[in-house]
This record gives structure tokens, sequence and C-alpha cells, in this order.
């Protein structure tokens, strides 16, 4: 099911961000490369990380943002400076109520973004806040950046979690390109030499901003399938039926790119057992608790594997492939449409 479109109440101006390009010294000693920023939905925090009344900063291409969130738990993405005096919103920036206002001269400023008062009691000037487009969807908060100011005109889905568990969330700090945690589905070949997997068969489906994956492999000897959908570079959602034990595992995976090469990498985890249904509750919830740890540790085992390749690996745009790595070549075609068109991936 597709999120519902951006109210008008809720419409926002977007910021374009710096098309940075440039290198930079690995561990190794190679020059990585820099991409221009992405365009398209990325995260910038959990939910359960902005609290009603909370204001935060988070790094966003190059850039900060001002996330906040009002006493009745709306959620807000902002440009950090006041327009009055151009005060940081971000440092002594508090919430009263449903206005968000400024450390320097009380300004305060509805989730609209308008000024409504002053500290000192004069006339409010006209004024307003620079907002994002955001949307809170399935536990997390994603912002829309496009380099030419261009609103939304792709949906995040709305994730059917009806008999999932709670979810078990990490985040990691990253050198390089958030462009690898999605190329890693269009890679089958690594899955059986970085990760160990057995007889991985794969076929891919394009449709428009989404490609989606489908893989069968051999995991701990029980045959597993696997669906990764891409929504856009830098956000996919994974799941893994391993059918024997009719367990469904789902990974929420989010990439961000915070700096020319640097990133953060957000993942959440859930999973539904449908042969556990008729238990009693209190033995269900012990068996989801078992079930989503090792799952849990797992995932993120498998996924630490890569951190070494990402975060010192230099980008190719003329990749030399080999006969069975087709899916890369139409995984990069795909992703240039998210990138600035003077320069595509």
């Amino acid at each position: 099911m597709d999120a519902s479109p951006i109210t008008e109440q809720e419409e926002a101006v977007s910021i374009p961000a710096r098309k940075n390009i440039g290198h930079k010294r690995s561990a190794t000693g190679i020059a990585q490369v820099a991409l221009p920023y992405p365009n398209g939905w990325f995260a910038v925090c959990f939910s359960h990380e902005l609290k009603p009344g909370a204001v935060m900063r988070v790094p966003f291409m190059g850039q900060e943002l001002v996330l906040y969130r009002t006493a009745s738990g709306l959620p807000r993405a902002i440009d950090p400076y006041c327009p009055h005096l151009g005060a940081h919103l971000g440092y002594g920036g508090k919430v009263i109520g449903e206005d968000l206002v400024c450390p320097f001269h009380g300004l305060a400023f509805t989730p609209q973004g308008n000024c409504i008062r002053t500290g000192n009691g004069q006339k409010p000037p006209s004024a307003a806040l620079t907002q994002r487009y955001f949307k809170e969807v399935d536990n997390v908060l994603f912002v829309w950046r496009h380099e030419d100011n261009h609103p939304p005109y792709w949906e995040l889905p709305e994730l059917d979690c009806a008999g999932f568990s709670q979810g078990c969330y990490e985040t990691f700090q990253l050198q390089g390109l958030s462009q690898d945690m999605t190329e890693n589905s269009a890679d089958p070949s690594h899955f059986a030499y970085l990760h160990g997997l057995k007889e991985v068969t794969t076929h891919h489906q394009e449709d428009g901003h989404r490609m989606i994956y489908t893989m069968r492999a051999k995991v701990f000897g029980q045959v597993v399938t696997m669906r990764m959908t891409c929504y856009g570079i830098g956000y996919a959602v994974g799941e893994a039926l391993f059918e024997r034990l009719g367990l469904l595992a789902r990974t929420q995976a989010l990439g961000t790119q915070t700096a020319p090469l640097g990133w953060t990498f957000r993942m959440i985890d859930t999973l539904r057992v449908e042969r556990i249904k008729s238990l009693p509750q209190p033995l269900r919830r012990v068996t989801y608790a078992l079930a989503l740890f090792f799952i849990h540790r797992w995932f993120v085992k498998t996924v630490k594997e890569d951190f070494a390749v990402w975060s010192n690996r230099r980008f190719m745009s003329a990749p030399q492939l080999v006969d069975d790595e087709s899916n890369m070549a139409v995984y990069r075609r795909w992703t240039s449409q998210f990138y600035p068109r003077r320069t595509k991936s």
C-alpha cells in the first residue's frame, strides 16, 4: 500500500544540496571517488529517536538539518537557521506545545513554518522556516532531496506489519558511498564468495523508481527465498523466507549520504513465524524473542562482512564485468535516474 501524498498543510520548500565530487584516501591508500548527492527519499532517524518535544541535529547530504517533534507528535525537518538573524535552531531551540522557539530572540514558529510571535511581544515578522518534504513511515523519518528542488514524484510504501515482531534497530557510520547498500543486491556472486551462501540463483525486475531482486540460496542447509525491493537507492526492504521453518524475516535497510565520502547505514529487523500461531501467547512471545535474537545476530554479522569492502572500495564508472554479472550493468543504468543529469553514475 502506497503512502498517502503530502497534504497541502505539510507542503514545504526543499533545499538544494551541494553536488560534491571529490577524492579521499582510503585505509589502503587508494583514492576513492565521491559521487554527486543522489535524489530521492532518505532516512534521517528512527521514529523512537525523535520523541515529542525533542530537537535534534542530523547531517544530511553535506548539510545539517534540524528535526523536531511537537507535543502532539508532529515531526518536522527544517533548515537549521532562524530566518530572523540566523541563529542555529539545533543549539538551544526548544519545542513549546506545537511551536519551535528560537533560542536567540524567542521567535516562535508553527508546524507550518510561519512565525507566530516574538519573545518581546512585538508583532512577528513575515518570516518562515525553510521546511523539507518529509514522511514518517514504518518507524522511520525520511526526508526528500532533489537537486532541482522538485517535490516528491514517487511515494514510499507502507509495509504490512500484521503478525510481525517488534523490531531490532542498528545504526552504523561508514566511509564510502551509500549506493553500495542497494548495489549489493545486484551482485549475487558476492553472496557466495563473501557470505558463504550456497546454490545462489537470482533474477531482477525493474519498475521505475523500484528495483526488485529475487534470490534463492541455501543458508545453514535450509532453502531460503529472498526478495529485496529497492525504493530508490536509499531504502531497501528485504524479506527472507525460511521455508521449512515457516519463518519470514524482514530487514529495512536505509542508507543516507551525509558527506561526500561518508554515510549512515540503518537497519530494522523483524520476523513472523506462521507455525506458532496456535501456541499460547506467553510461549509465542518467548519463541519470537529467541528467533529474532538469532536472526538479527545473523543479519548484522552478514552485513558487517561487507563493511571493510564498502569503506575502502573505489567507484568504477566503467567496471570490467564478467559474463554472469549482467545484473550489475542493469543496476548501474537504473541508478542513473537518481543522480544529476549532468553526471550519471
